[in-house]
């Protein structure tokens, strides 16, 4: 059985590695004042490049994924009324 490879190129976009607060708040889905919380926890999250404040975005992710998992509760049924 042969393998048909496509002639088309498979585009991976990459992520920036740092962003700035706007960019990295929508990135993360959280407050301003999360991320800096954050921030004053971990130094490394935020460099600064002249007046602008950077994001680094590694830095996050290891916050983001040392968060701990949802637990979602399974709905109760409605009891039926008769």
């Amino acid at each position: 059985m042969e393998m048909m490879m496509s002639a088309e190129p498979v585009r991976q976009t990459l992520r920036p590695r740092f962003a700035r607060i706007p960019e990295a708040l929508t990135y993360a889905a959280i407050s301003r004042s999360r991320l800096y919380e954050w921030a004053r926890v971990r130094p490394t999250l935020m460099r600064k490049n002249g007046a602008a404040s950077l994001v680094d975005l590694d830095a996050l992710d290891a916050i983001l994924d040392g968060l701990p998992t949802a637990e979602l509760k399974t709905p109760s049924t409605a009891s039926s009324e008769a």
